[in-house]
């Protein structure tokens, strides 16, 4: 028996990392073979909070308003390192200079994919390895300024 509305899912190898080139005006998205194993997209509000008093109690509890301050992005993303992106990486982090970046939903519109897209800095790089074992990254990326949503064509 099928379910009436049954979860629309998709593999976590449609979840694609992708950092553009920097050209103008055709920018280039390309997912580095470095990030193999797993990625993500998390997307954070920061707010301050005001507790409004009872004015008819002033005894009684408040209660807590919140407003947004403000809005990011974090790119997360990690594999076995792939040596011939170790330059690359370590070339963004020296530079500390943010590129555009993509994350995106690898399937048709009618499925939910599309891109989330923003310029993101690199603000975490690591590799780490040990004996009897292959060389493992884990990258991190901050957004800075606005992120977009695109549908998928």
């Amino acid at each position: 028996m099928a379910t009436a509305n049954p979860v629309k899912s998709i593999s976590g190898k449609k979840l694609l990392v992708q950092i553009g080139d920097g050209a103008s005006p055709d920018e280039v998205f390309a997912s580095d073979c470095m990030i193999n194993a797993e990625r993500g997209l998390a997307l954070s509000v920061d707010s301050n909070d005001f507790v409004i008093p009872d004015c008819d109690d002033p005894d009684a509890a408040g209660w807590k308003e919140r407003e947004v301050d403000g809005m990011s992005g974090t790119i997360s993303g990690s594999g076995m390192l792939h040596t011939t992106s170790f330059a690359t990486w370590f070339n963004w982090m020296e530079s500390a200079a943010p590129k555009r970046c993509r994350v995106t939903l690898d399937v048709t519109a009618a499925n939910g994919g599309g891109y989330v897209e923003g310029l993101f800095f690199l603000t975490s790089f690591e590799v780490k390895g040990s004996r009897n074992d292959k060389v493992t990254a884990d990258v991190t990326l901050d957004s800075t300024g606005i992120l977009t949503w695109t549908d998928a064509a």
